[in-house]
């Protein structure tokens, strides 16, 4: 199933995230963040439950969420739509 925001469109059975017509490339981890995004819309997640999803049974930094919220907002072109609450 495909997902549109913005001008984006989010394909998760074909691994895929179209801004605008062009593929937008997205590391392997990014797309995952992206995927529990669209998938939980319109509810937010925790940054625990994110880091759970995101690297079960593995400490890593406050920061490696940080980076990939941003990376998920280059990729998307309008950071509004990936908000921090």
């Amino acid at each position: 199933m495909v997902v549109r925001f913005g001008d984006c469109a989010f394909d998760g059975e074909a691994r895929e995230l179209r801004r605008a017509g062009r593929t937008v490339p997205l590391s392997p981890r990014a797309f995952q963040l992206l995927a529990l995004l669209v998938e939980a819309s319109p509810r937010a997640l925790s940054h625990d439950q994110l880091h759970e999803a995101l690297w079960p049974d593995v400490f890593v930094g406050y920061s490696s969420l940080a980076k990939l919220v941003a990376e998920v907002r280059r990729a998307v072109g309008d950071p509004s739509l990936i908000r921090t609450l």
